[in-house]
Formats: structure tokens, sequence, C-alpha cells
């Protein structure tokens, strides 16, 4: 017999010291732009006609098994270092939960469904840009192997809405997105502010009997706690591994926007690198570059130790601390092991993989090679960038600190099967910078045109096809 998902109702039993109850806006339309099938199939939801998703996902009618209105999720958090108590759930809310047939739990979150009590003078609302550069952000992230949540619906909602950072009026949507969890390390904050030590407890129960359910001594609440925080510490790592390899700048990265589960998320003024530069930013009121494309570890390492010293009552400084010191070890195995995934590589020496992201760092804006082209360019390793460099196209790559690179890598091997792939690869040569995603905003915009962008998630979903995503993140 095939099992089948299952709605369940976990984080709401969990207690209202989590989440307050919150009400969904009423729209006055609902147009279906985006409905994500493959997203859907992994909870059996793939089967709803598209009036069913739009009262489930954009009237928000209780899907079968739902005990519970929406649940504004409550947390507080360090944004840009300085620490909100007034935070929470202010445009979105948990609206299900559903085991897949593998027994792992899934949450569906909203992002634009109305106000709620944690809005701070807000809408409560979201734009239509801000939804389709959401979208394009997951579906290039899960194909670059990142793990990431999902967006699962995005419905235009036909209100204006006005804006600083836009041209407004705006359209305004309503989006779901399908996440392993909405647990940030601002939910641990905000208990650890109001000294809530018996919910913490219960919380790391939670995580441990739906999240971390290979974690062992669950009735030692001490080594639990050691546990749970070195596997977010290990899964944060490996993330941003990932995330630098992807060339992804995620824009604000506080303490609130940090699931523990080490999935990335809640998409604002993200961008894709088109050179390797330290010091790019994706939010433009980021003044000091603290969320910059080469202080995102810095960043990340930072948010975890908000978490240890949320978990203080329950581990012992110095374990805090031998446990943080973990995080490089970490980092920098992702950042090689996922170097050689997107190259298409077998291993590569430390040593050598330092030498390359350095000289990436400082030649790639100078000598205008393109981030993203490189991993084209030299995917398979050896051939590939013999073959390169032999062309015209490829002679950049033999100028000033560059041709450290190119003699380095001619001695990589590929992975097996993956030389087969490059001709198709070359094919479908993917990237995502700004001018592009202005571009399919425009005709979005201007000509109600939404092909150009379902034709961009073909094309990315055939890359992540054929670098085999699946096998790094859950599709």
């Amino acid at each position: 017999m095939i099992n089948k998902a299952k709605v369940v109702n976990n984080h709401f039993n969990l207690g209202d010291s989590f989440y307050h109850i919150a009400t969904p806006a009423k729209f006055p339309s609902h147009i279906l732009r985006f409905r994500n099938d493959r997203a859907a199939k992994l909870l059996d939801l793939d089967h709803l006609s598209n009036d069913q998703w739009v009262k489930f996902f954009g009237q928000f009618d209780k899907l079968p098994g739902i005990e519970h209105e929406p649940l504004a999720l409550k947390y507080h958090g360090h944004q840009f270092g300085h620490y909100n108590p007034d935070l929470g759930d202010g445009r979105g809310f948990l609206l299900a939960q559903f085991l897949d047939k593998n027994n792992i739990l899934w949450d569906l979150g909203t992002k634009g469904s109305g106000q709620t009590k944690y809005s701070r003078g807000g809408d409560g609302r979201l734009t239509l840009k801000g939804a389709v550069r959401e979208l394009l952000a997951t579906e290039f992230l899960t194909s670059l192997g990142v793990p990431t949540s999902q967006t699962f619906s995005i419905i235009e909602t036909a209100e204006e809405l006005q804006r600083n950072d836009e041209p407004s009026p705006t359209r305004s949507a309503v989006l779901v997105r399908r996440s392993n969890s909405h647990i940030r390390i601002g939910t641990f904050q905000r208990l650890k502010y109001f000294k809530e030590y018996d919910n913490i407890a219960l919380l790391l129960n939670h995580l441990s009997e739906n999240y971390f359910t290979n974690l062992k001594s669950k009735k030692n609440k001490k080594i639990l706690a050691e546990n749970i925080f070195l596997e977010s510490v290990q899964r944060i790592a490996e993330s941003m591994g990932r995330i630098v390899i992807a060339g992804f700048v995620h824009g604000v990265l506080n303490t609130d926007n940090f699931n523990v589960t080490g999935e990335v998320f809640d998409y604002g003024p993200w961008r894709f690198i088109e050179f390797a530069n330290t010091s790019f930013t994706a939010a433009y009121f980021d003044n000091n570059g603290r969320y910059s494309f080469g202080r995102q570890p810095e960043a990340a390492l930072w948010a975890l130790t908000q978490l240890g010293k949320s978990l203080d009552e329950f581990i012992e400084e110095n374990i805090i601390i031998e446990i943080l010191n973990q995080f490089s070890k970490c980092f920098h195995e992702s950042l090689k092991k996922h170097f050689c995934w997107r190259m298409g590589i077998q291993d590569i020496d430390s040593k050598n993989l330092n030498e390359i992201i350095t000289i990436l760092l400082n030649e790639s804006e100078k000598n205008k090679i393109v981030y993203a082209d490189m991993f084209y360019d030299f995917y398979g390793g050896k051939d590939s960038i013999i073959d390169c460099i032999k062309t015209n196209y490829g002679k950049k790559y033999k100028i000033n600190e560059f041709l450290k690179v190119v003699d380095i890598l001619k001695e990589s091997l590929p992975v097996k099967g993956v030389l087969e792939k490059k001709y198709q690869l070359d094919k479908n040569r993917q990237n995502l910078l700004i001018g592009e995603i202005e571009s399919i905003w425009r005709e979005i915009d201007q000509n109600d045109n939404w092909e150009v962008l379902y034709k961009k998630i073909i094309d990315i979903r055939k890359l992540g096809y054929l670098l085999e995503s699946e096998k790094l993140v859950y599709l």
C-alpha cells in the first residue's frame, strides 16, 4: 500500500505561546497566476482543480483535517544587529502542515495574506512584483542545489498598493510557500526574552520529534539542546556554503530570517551576482554592507551565536563556543563539495579551492568574468577547460591571475556522466541577473504577458534536471 500525505496540527498543538490566531484578508478578486504542482505533489495536493486551489490558497477555506484558524507565529529577532521585540508574522501565517509519505513534516505558510496583531501599521499585503521575484529566487536556488522554501502558489488579488521602493500604485498578490519549517532563530530569542524556559524545552522536544528525528538522548534536556544546536549550526553552515557557490545574496539575513532547520527563505531584496565581489549588496538600505555577498557566512555565524545565547539555560557557555567553532569547518566542507558539484568534477584540494575563490573575488569583475559563466564553461573539468581556452571566447581565462585557476582546474576529472550533459547544458545556460528580472516584470506589468515568466521557470527547471539537483533538495 502506498502511503499518502496527511494533514497534521503539530504546531497548533504547541499552544498559543507560539502563535496568535489570524484573520485572513478578503480580497476583491482572485486570479491564479502560478500553482506549483511539483511542490504540491509531495503533499498530494496536485489533483486540486484551479477553483479548489483558489478556495484553499486565496480565500483560505480550511483544508480537510485542519483544526485551527490561521496561525500568526510569534518571534523576535535582531534586524541589522538591533534587537526588535515587536516582530512576529505581520503579513503572513501558518496555514497548514502536512506529513508526506516519508513522514517528513512540511508547512504551508502565506505572505501578503492580510494584517495580523504584528503588522505594526503595515497593510499586511504583498506586491505582485514581490511575489514574482520570490518565485524566481526559489526556483533558481532549487536548481542550483540550495535548500529553500518552494513558492507554492501566487494569486493576484486586484488591490492597488502604495510602496516607497516601487512605482505606485502597484499590483497586489498573496503567496503561499512550502517550507520544511517556520521555526526561526527569532522564535527561540522571543522565548528567552520572556524567560519562558519551559516553552524552550517544549520547542526543543517539538524539533526532535518533527525535524531532528535522528537525534538520540531526547530525555536529557541539556544533551538534547546541545544536539539540536549543533544540528542547526551544521545545517545553516551547509546552506551558506551552497549559497556562496550559487552566487546568491539574500539581502536581509536578520535572525528572524533564519530557520533553525537550515532552509533559506523569505526573500525580499535578493540578487544573484554578476561578478564575484565580496562587497556586493542586494538591499539598497544595507548602507554598511552587513549582508553583502562576502559577509553572509559571518552573518550566519552571528545569528547562530544569538541562538546559542537563547539556549544558555540549557547549554554551558564553553559548549556553546565549542559548537559554534564547528561552523567554519562545516561551511568550508560545504563550499568545497558544492563547488565540485556545480563544476561537475571530482574532489578538489581545499588549498586549491581557497586559491580559486580568492582569485575569483579579486579578478572576476576586473576581467569581466561572469560568475555563473565560469561554471558552464568549465563544467566537467579537464577536457571542457582545454576546449574552452582554445577559443577566442575562452581567451579571457588566460589573462592575469585567472591563468592559475585554469592550471588548477585542468587537473580536475569529471564526475561520471557529466560530459554527456555538457552540450545540453551549454544550450540551456541560465542566470538570473537584475536586468532579466526587470524585463520579465515589465512584460507582466505593462502587457500582462506571463509567458516570459513561465518559460523562464521551465528553463530553470530544465537546468536543475541536468544538474540533478533533486539529489540535493526536495522537489
